[in-house]
């Protein structure tokens, strides 16, 4: 297998990873998915439906039942 280079630092990517498919170092990808992260939110919904993931922010102001 040829050596593949982060495409964000071009650092080289262990083997491992690239053959998982992943394209960057670990320390990118782990910058990458914190980022991702921020902006999701665990949401309960329904009384007994539990949790949902909300990615979208006017989706969430929407499940407020108390805001007017």
């Amino acid at each position: 297998m040829k050596r593949i280079l982060c495409t964000q630092c071009d650092e080289l990517v262990r083997i491992g990873r690239a053959r998982l498919g992943y394209r960057t170092c670990l320390d990118c990808g782990e910058s990458a998915a914190i980022q991702a992260r921020s902006s999701w939110c665990i949401a309960p919904v329904a009384h007994k439906q539990g949790a949902t993931l909300v990615t979208n922010k006017a989706d969430l102001k929407g499940l407020n039942k108390y805001q007017s």
